[in-house]
């Protein structure tokens, strides 16, 4: 089980930890949902975890009951579902009635009691995510009618949590042999990298002031604007011969080489050479592709450090 495993995470390294701490938090929040709907006390396990874009998310959902929030969704929750088995279950435990009386039952009927479901799903997850309750439930709607959702500029997590099987007290929920209740959620992957990076800020201490300025030095280049010059070529000429330039004018080059660029910043000094690269094309567009890393020294003099 996922908890046991967190428990044995000692040597794991710290990155690897809070990826499972943030896993036993969605774990935990599933666990109640499910004493909710269920009535039993259920620890969840993950049975997949998938990054989706574009289309992948939707089909996903093949065999299962799936929701999405109608208005701007909080937290990091996309979509939620809640597969066949799962949903007669559910529906069962609300009717008093043995889950096998059900396997007839209309999809129309147990989508409509799913939504219930999902809707508590989706707050448990939400709050324990973001550490806020929710003010008001979601309002769902069935994905199969709510149109575009996903989009392909967005990267998607999905993680499949499988609800009893492990043979203690809610193995009742795969009885005569049927497959176990799963439900699925699907996440914005940069959603879950700014809970890891939370998870990271409260178990970490703050780091000691950078003394050697590197920090200062990434800040201050993060607001500096330079004008960068590719030279192809240079050739020295006299303010005369300048002066007889005309437009249309051909200049030779003998010299001049696709794959020998010099790559100029201008500074408080004047133009200083900072790397070298190559000519090509990228979408399309002229590109310069560096054959070496900027020195850091060079990076300073930009920087007027």
């Amino acid at each position: 089980m996922l908890q046991k495993k967190i428990e044995a995470a000692g040597g794991l390294p710290p990155a690897v930890r809070l990826c499972d701490a943030l896993w036993a938090t969605l774990s935990s929040a599933i666990g109640h949902w499910a004493k909710d709907v269920y009535g039993l006390t259920i620890i969840p396990s993950i049975s997949s975890q998938k990054v989706l874009t574009g289309s992948q998310p939707a089909q996903s959902f093949e065999g299962s009951y799936a929701f999405v929030s109608v208005s701007e969704a909080v937290g990091p929750v996309v979509a939620v579902a809640i597969n066949s088995m799962g949903a007669r279950k559910y529906a069962a435990t609300r009717l008093r009635q043995d889950a096998s009386t059900l396997k007839s039952a209309p999809d129309l009927f147990l989508r409509l009691m799913s939504e219930h479901a999902a809707r508590g799903l989706w707050s448990r997850v939400v709050a324990s995510a973001t550490q806020q309750a929710t003010a008001s439930p979601p309002h769902l709607a069935d994905f199969s009618a709510s149109g575009d959702t996903f989009s392909q500029d967005i990267t998607y997590l999905s993680v499949v949590y499988t609800l009893g099987g492990d043979g203690g007290e809610d193995s009742w929920l795969m009885e005569g042999g049927d497959d176990a209740p799963e439900i699925q959620l699907v996440l914005k992957m940069d959603d879950v990298k700014k809970l890891v990076r939370t998870l990271q800020e409260r178990v970490e201490p703050k780091t000691a002031p950078d003394e050697s300025g590197r920090d200062v030095l990434r800040e201050r280049m993060r607001s500096t604007t330079v004008v960068l010059d590719a030279v192809l070529e240079s050739m020295p000429m006299t303010i005369g011969e300048c002066s007889q330039l005309e437009v249309g004018q051909v200049i030779t080059l003998p010299n001049a080489k696709m794959d020998k660029l010099v790559l100029s910043a201008d500074t408080v000094s004047g133009s200083l050479p900072i790397s070298q690269g190559e000519l090509g094309a990228w979408k399309g567009f002229r590109a310069l592709k560096l054959r070496s890393p900027v020195p850091e020294d060079v990076i300073r003099e930009i920087a007027e450090i």
